[in-house]
């Protein structure tokens, strides 16, 4: 982490900006390669992520909504997500590798995380529908592997709405400090981004480089909307001004 600890009468300087991946940070081509090979080897049939729509989605329900698409059900329990995650890593990892895949990041957004490093008081952090395994190679491929000390992830819970708590309390324990969820704000490229933060009394920032055009997500009615995040000073101001973090 950063700088020093924030002590508690500190704590209105501070803000945790939680990004969502897909479509917000990075833009994956042909995804489904890796994904759909893993759903075979682990469940036993050619499931395909392509019926469905994944955007905001959690892969535990992605999954069970492959399941439903396909007329089966899906499998009792929680021990197959470990399987499925170990294999999509693997899956994911082989076909960057091998260029079937690739992942690319958006523009501005490493202009962005790396100037939020250099501000003091904004700290980034991740909220994806993603195993943690399938984040971290996402995020290494795109070149932004370490630049979020926290995060939460699909594997954590199959409910996109409980994410947001979860990486705000790891943050929690690594500052050894509590941070009100007025003082966090969820960056995301769907309505189910905007769900989460709602969920979690959080703002939200909507940005138009996902599925969903900009009047789409105006509509939704978000703290902010923001074209993209190429122009690292509007995105950064607007950050300030929805954590009412004083500029100077």
């Amino acid at each position: 982490m950063k700088g020093n600890t924030p002590k508690e009468d500190q704590l209105k300087q501070y803000g945790l900006v939680l990004f969502d991946i897909d479509g917000t940070l990075t833009r994956s081509q042909h995804g489904f390669i890796p994904f759909n090979e893993a759903f075979l080897k682990t469940f036993g049939f050619a499931g395909d992520i392509r019926t469905v729509i994944p955007d905001g989605n959690t892969d535990p329900l992605i999954v069970e909504e492959i399941f439903a698409k396909a007329g089966r059900r899906a499998q009792d329990g929680e021990a197959w997500q470990q399987t499925f995650a170990t294999n999509l890593r693997d899956s994911y990892a082989r076909a960057i590798r091998e260029g079937r895949t690739t992942v690319r990041v958006l523009p501005g957004v490493l202009e962005l995380v790396q100037a939020l490093g250099n501000f003091p008081g904004l700290y980034p952090g991740i909220v994806t529908g993603n195993f943690e395994v399938t984040a971290r190679i996402k995020l290494e491929a795109a070149g932004l592997s370490g630049y979020f000390p926290v995060g939460a992830y699909g594997s954590d819970a199959r409910n996109r709405t409980d994410l947001p708590g979860i990486a705000k309390r790891r943050w929690e324990e690594m500052a050894g400090a509590s941070l009100g969820p007025e003082r966090c704000v969820v960056v995301g490229d769907t309505p189910k981004d905007l769900e989460a933060a709602r969920a979690n009394r959080m703002k939200c920032a909507l940005v138009g480089t996902g599925r969903y055009a900009g009047e789409q997500l105006l509509s939704c009615g978000p703290d902010a909307c923001l074209k993209d995040l190429s122009d690292t000073g509007a995105a950064i101001t607007t950050l300030l001004a929805l954590l009412q973090i004083p500029v100077g």
